[in-house]
């Protein structure tokens, strides 16, 4: 705590400057470094080192045959700093505009024997605890721990300057594995792979959103690099037995963190230290030492562990529709951001509208009876917080929102586009000023959004600092809550992260985060959460629910609304999913102590969602194999629905390979008991159950179920346990709104179970220690004993005094009595599912519990102990029923069922067996119903083994054993779906289609028969955008007729604007015929110009594309990037468009600007809208003509008049979609709106954007979606209006106007 509090301080410090940084030096050593060609390498491999020297308490400088220096300062006897400028610069701060530091203000500790030597051809530099060993003549550098002598990490090259890059390259051991890099998602652990240590604007699976630049090896030691420039971290991918570390930055700064405990100092902490232990302990340590630099995460505010809401309530139009969202007054209504002529939001609904309002919204959540703890009413896009003509009177209008939500137990937020305080030339609708919002209107939450991704890492980290600060200093002491889109080092002491835009309503969606949660905790960052069911999709019941499951055991939970398939409300797809979401929000809810207790712990401890090696380390949890579970806290194990394995229409289905470390286990929600050290398969999971594990000795403290924190019961503690042997938690609490708790403010109490003697079972609380304001000592505890049968003796002792109990005879006797116990044969779960629906018949049942409730008592002063006699956990064992000798299985896996990195085992049901066991790998595969099961994540061309057996009652049969090596896949980056066309004639029944079918015999491609072809063009589109790797052409086997011999190849990303590679010459043979792309440019089309083939024909089997390994494709017009064009990315396009290159936000939707002009305009928006509603089958072969103009009445206008501008068609032809840019000074005019005339069916996507750089600009955007009729001739299409602010003299002129085709022909004009 001490060290908390500490950094509280530093916190406060580096605050105090990141809010005024004119007021402090960015840098206490700054030098003025020189310049140096980034192009030039400076290879140290030349170097040798000539002396060594300390020159501060903490500081060694090493010294170089060139006079160039590295540094190596101590930032504790396990912390250093290595840094080397070799133009000359010293120790400083990393460039930052605008300025944010990664570092804490003070995040120094002493050092102790800081010693050096140099003999012996070595310089060897050592504290107590650690040992720097470089070798003179190599320079490389070794590092051990010196009370061990054990080697952590070694060098195995000098370091590398070339390019604008600095490289560092360490040794990668066998038996060693990786963890970090923030936010990676869809993966935890590294080894074999490499990072990216960048924001790629990619927020699926492979892509990264928050990177941290620091990660630890279970060798014992942690790495960061101290920068904000992008990077890449390499473990064995690139070459095995390296680690390769890189950022794009021309001189060296990085942090070494060594941490792994002797034994001797772990047997003093445990008697009997298990490797669980030693990696837990030393995860625990290495994040220390990363807090130490960086600070200590927040622990988020109580309310922050609800379900959160988020929209826009203050910008839309409701029109009716019967296809839309069905509303309050019964009647459906569809949502525009345009004025559409509907009735227009509010937050307050103030204006008619309330069934349109925020306020609507925290009704909502309390009519369906659901837990919402937070309510962010705007999105930054255009949307604001209020209606009138002042930032004052808009702020009233906020504080009139928070109000109403703080009389129903909800906290009020805001996103955040860009901008925090005032900018005076921003109109009142969009004006921010994050001190009035905290001060006067109540705000605690911040959520910053993808424009805080443009300006860089530094931007977010400042910007989020910035409110750090701000929250508590106006908000009376208020704990800030801030969700980050952006992070990096250091962010995790202000903010948790958010994921960014999923699409809901499929599985990928919750598949990748699962173990992008575990990995965001094991870098440092435990507070994560991610959109429920998407921002996007939806309409999935199944995947609904099974979202809303499975994050009930992690940290936040928010509905990002307004943008999906469906409303974003727990309630919004009916029954049973409302009732099944509202009982796992309640159960979240009633989780809340024990949730918070181990919130508290990540501070400066494990993290919340611990990756399964942290319970039980061995070679089948380090890596891959349990990704797809976790554990939440010490005792719960939490194995998500994520794919659909056996399911049948009401998504009841199974989970296969769920990892049970060693030890005992229970189902959750059924009391059933599981050996440990082994993977369980066909557990069964009907739609309202999620597999859900309690560790054996779990002690897990609850509340009463509520929906709001005002609504939890302060004077009664409740505890549910799992007795085992012994075991021990302790719980903690403070006030939960504010910052005390750095100060030391909050309360814990120690909780234990004794049941060494099976039959016996004594339970401990201690008296809580410590006080918050609020807290409340006198307190009624209740016990919840999960057993399967009455116990014999029952005796309960408070403080000094016995306490006599009496058996109730019901659990409404129980209720209303105190000093009292029921047992509790059959637990009913269903308790909260909706009134009268068919979920409400469905009987959900525990294990037997034992209810142990004691009359309110100062738990300060007393102790209190309650003892069972005759105690018994032993439920029945539903997977063994049948009883006989069995068979050994006959199993195989046959050619169909054996692929490159899978197989699938099939075999015999056989006769008496309740299920089957496979050992594999050394791990037992147990409680296999089916007579097959899936092995994934396998090596190619590789032999595998495997054992079986059946398993019943009565035993098991004898093992049969099988083998099987997986297949090659040589064509794991070939690019499937490729089309192709050709300008020469194609023969019937040999069409180019063919070349590109993966099908290499029984079909090929020929030109026509008897016709020269020679010279022609093939153009190969690849219909995604990928980095260009190869392509191989597979001739015709003997080398005949088609052949082809000669041409060139060319890549576009447009169809029209070519960029030649090089040309080709190939030997007339059978053989297959390779060209190599020596650059891998990114490209969706190649044009093959064919100029010679045997007999001037041209023929081919088949002609495979490759991309660059480990690279993804992208779908042109994807911006949500979920692998498909649907109504998403037009939502999205909508909300982009006239965004331009220089905006804060383009980088995130710069993959959208297909035609690659710097501007989101109609014909990226055409990509996708020729997709929608069917799409366009025959778009004819009409080529787009014509121009627009623009003319007004008039040229003069005074203040107040509306200017009519009129666009008009000239001789326009196939126009499918139109756009262009009118440029306007926003003290001249205010835009007020678009008449439509001569559109036919068009959609109106018209924006009018403020950028970046404070420029106006009106984007009329008309396109059409799918199929429809075209515009022609030169009528007038629409008229633009425009109110004068004052006296002007019209001469505004349209820019970057373009007319599209059907066809994606663009004209401009």
């Amino acid at each position: 705590m001490k060290r908390l509090m500490a950094n509280h301080k530093q916190r406060q410090a580096i605050l105090i400057a990141l809010a005024a940084p004119l007021m402090f030096s960015p840098a206490p050593l700054m030098a003025e470094t020189g310049t140096s060609d980034p192009t030039v390498a400076i290879a140290r491999q030349a170097q040798t080192i000539v002396s060594v020297q300390q020159i501060n308490p903490t500081t060694v400088d090493v010294v170089f045959s060139n006079n160039q220096r590295m540094t190596f300062d101590f930032y504790g006897d396990n912390i250093f700093r290595m840094f080397q400028d070799n133009s000359g610069g010293i120790l400083r701060d990393p460039e930052a505009k605008p300025e944010a530091r990664i570092l804490v203000d003070n995040p120094r500790v002493k050092v102790y024997q800081l010693e050096i030597q140099d003999e012996n051809g070595q310089i060897t530099i050592s504290t107590w605890s650690t040992k720097l060993q470089i070798d003179k003549s190599t320079t490389l550098l070794k590092v051990s721990d010196r009370r061990t002598g054990a080697i952590l990490f070694e060098e195995v090259k000098p370091v590398a300057y070339e390019k604008g890059k600095t490289i560092l390259s360490l040794k990668e051991n066998p038996d060693e594995y990786f963890y970090g890099g923030g936010v990676q998602n869809g993966r935890f652990s590294h080894k074999g792979k490499s990072i990216a240590i960048e924001n790629q604007n990619s927020w699926t699976d492979g892509g990264v959103a928050s990177p941290t630049p620091f990660y630890w090896s279970t060798k014992g030691y942690g790495f960061m690099w101290h920068t904000f420039k992008p990077g890449k971290y390499d473990f064995g991918a690139d070459e095995k037995g390296i680690v390769k570390l890189s950022h794009d930055t021309d001189y060296l700064d990085v942090f070494f963190m060594v941490d792994r405990e002797p034994e001797s100092i772990l047997s003093s902490l445990y008697s009997e230290p298990t490797e669980a232990q030693r990696i837990s302990k030393m995860a625990i340590a290495l994040l220390n030492d990363f807090y130490q630099l960086t600070g200590n995460p927040v622990l988020l505010p109580k309310f922050g562990f609800y379900q959160g809401h988020l929209n826009a309530y203050n910008r839309d139009y409701w029109v009716e529709d019967e296809k839309g969202i069905l509303f309050e007054d019964g009647k459906r209504y569809k949502e525009s951001q345009k004025d559409n002529g509907g009735i227009k939001e509010s937050l307050n609904g103030e204006k008619n509208n309330y069934q349109f309002s925020a306020r609507a919204v925290i009704d909502r959540y309390k009519n369906h009876d659901m837990p919402l703890g937070w309510l962010l009413p705007n999105d930054g896009y255009g949307a604001g917080y209020g209606q009138t003509e002042t930032l004052d009177g808009n702020i009233q209008n906020l504080k009139n929102l928070a109000d109403y939500a703080h009389k129903n137990g909800v906290e009020i937020g805001l996103w955040t586009q860009s901008d925090l305080h005032p900018k005076d030339s921003i109109s009142a609708l969009l004006q921010r000023d994050i001190v009035k919002e905290v001060r006067d209107a109540g705000v605690r939450v911040l959520k910053t959004d993808v424009a805080w991704v443009g300006w860089g890492y530094s931007f977010g980290l400042n910007g989020v600092a910035d409110v750090g600060y701000i929250m508590p200093y106006y908000g009376n002491d208020a704990r800030p809550f801030i969700i980050s889109l952006d992070g990096w080092a250091g962010t995790q002491r202000y903010a948790g992260i958010w994921s960014g835009d999923q699409t809901g309503g499929q599985w990928e969606y919750i598949r990748f985060h699962i173990p992008t949660y575990i990995g965001s905790g094991l870098s440092g960052q435990p507070n994560i959460t991610s959109d429920m069911d998407g921002i996007f999709g939806g309409k999935n019941p199944a995947m609904n629910t099974r979202d809303f499951q499975w994050k009930t055991w992690t940290p936040m939970e928010l509905n990002m609304d307004g943008w999906g398939s469906n409303e974003k409300y727990p309630h919004a797809l009916g029954e049973p999913a409302t009732s099944i979401n509202r009982s796992y929000l309640k159960m979240k809810s009633s989780l809340m102590p024990y949730a918070y207790s181990i919130a508290r712990e990540a501070v400066d401890g494990m993290p919340m969602i611990r990756a399964m090696f942290l319970e039980d380390p061995n070679p089948y949890t380090y890596g891959k194999a349990t990704q797809y579970q976790f554990m939440y806290g010490p005792y719960f194990l939490v194995a998500p629905i994520y794919q659909e394995t056996q399911a049948d229409e009401k998504g009841n289905d199974i989970r296969d390979g769920i990892y049970l470390p060693e030890g005992e286990w229970f189902d959750y929600f059924t009391g059933e008991k599981y050996t440990g050290g082994c993977v369980v398969n066909n557990f069964a999971s009907p739609l309202w159950k999620l597999p859900v594990f309690v560790k054996a000795g779990a002690i897990i403290p609850m509340t009463n179920p509520n929906n709001n924190v005002a609504e939890i019961d302060k004077s009664l503690r409740i505890y549910e346990l799992y007795p085992s042997g012994y075991s021990k938690f302790t719980e903690y609490d403070d006030d939960g709104r504010t910052q005390a708790y750095l100060n030391g403010k909050g309360t814990t109490t120690r909780i234990k179970i004794e049941n060494d003697d099976p039959s016996k079972v004594s339970i401990t609380i201690l008296p809580t220690t410590g006080d918050f304001d609020g807290f409340v000592k006198d307190k009624a505890t209740e016990l919840r004993i999960n057993l399967s049968e009455m116990p014999k003796k029952i005796t309960a002792k408070v403080g000094s005094s016995k306490v006599k109990l009496t058996a109730a005879r019901s659990m409404d006797e129980y209720l209303n009595g105190t000093n009292i116990y029921f047992y509790d044969a059959a637990p009913n779960l269903n308790k909260f599912a909706t009134k009268g629906s068919e979920f409400e018949k469905v009987t959900i049942t525990k294990n037997p519990q034992l209810l142990v409730k004691l009359a309110p008592t100062d738990i300060v002063l007393n102790e209190t102990v309650v003892t069972l006699d005759g105690y018994r956990f032993d439920m029945p064992d539903t997977h063994r029923v049948s009883t006989g000798s069995l068979a050994a299985p006959t199993a195989q896996v046959t050619a169909e069922n054996t692929e490159a990195y899978t197989l699938k085992p099939t075999w015999n049901k056989v006769s008496g067996a309740d299920f089957y066991e496979i050992e594999f790998n050394g791990m037992l595969y147990t409680q296999i119903k089916n007579t097959e099961l899936l092995f994934d994540n396998l090596s190619a061309e590789t032999d595998y083994s495997f054992k079986i057996r059946s398993a019943n009652k009565d035993g098991y049969s004898d093992w049969s054993a099988f083998s099987v090596k997986t297949k090659s896949n040589p064509l794991e980056f070939a690019i499937k779906g490729i089309r192709g066309e050709v300008t020469a004639e194609e023969q019937e029944g040999f069409e180019i289609f063919r070349l590109f079918d993966f099908a290499e015999l029984g079909d090929m491609f020929h030109t026509k028969y008897r016709k020269n072809a020679m010279p022609f063009d093939m153009i190969i589109d690849l219909r995604t955008i990928n980095q260009l790797d190869k392509f191989h052409y597979l001739c015709r086997q003997d080398g005949g007729n088609g052949t082809i011999l000669a041409g060139d190849v060319a890549y576009s990303m447009d169809k029209e604007n070519w960029t030649a590679v090089d040309s080709f010459r190939w030997e007339r043979n059978g053989d297959v015929k390779v060209f190599t792309f020596k650059d891998q440019p990114k490209a969706r089309y190649i044009k093959l110009h064919i100029t010679e083939g045997v007999g001037n024909y041209a023929s081919g089997r088949e002609l495979y594309v490759f991309k660059v390994p480990g690279t993804e494709s992208y779908l042109p017009g994807d911006i949500n990037n979920d692998k498909k064009i649907d109504a998403n990315d037009l939502t999205s396009y909508m909300n982009y468009t006239g965004l331009r290159r220089g905006d804060s936000d383009f980088d995130y939707v710069s993959a959208g600007d297909i035609n690659q002009n710097g501007l989101i305009d109609a014909y990226d928006i055409s990509v996708v809208a020729t997709q929608l509603e069917d799409g366009i089958e025959n778009p004819g072969t009409d080529r787009v003509a014509g121009t627009l103009s623009l003319s007004t009445p008039k040229q003069t206008y005074n203040a107040g008049e509306t200017v009519e501008i009129t666009v008009k068609g000239d001789s326009i032809k196939a126009v499918n979609a139109l756009s262009f840019a009118l440029p306007y000074d926003q003290r001249d005019y205010d835009f007020v709106g678009i008449e439509a005339k001569n559109l036919g069916t068009m959609e109106n996507l018209t924006y009018d954007r403020l950028h970046t750089n404070g420029q106006k600009a009106l984007y009329p955007t008309f396109v059409n979606l799918g199929d429809k009729k075209t515009l022609e001739g030169s009528d007038a299409l629409f008229t633009i209006k425009l109110k004068a602010k004052r006296k002007v003299k019209f001469n505004l002129k349209a820019t970057d106007g373009i007319l599209v085709d059907k066809n994606l022909n663009m004209q401009k004009f």
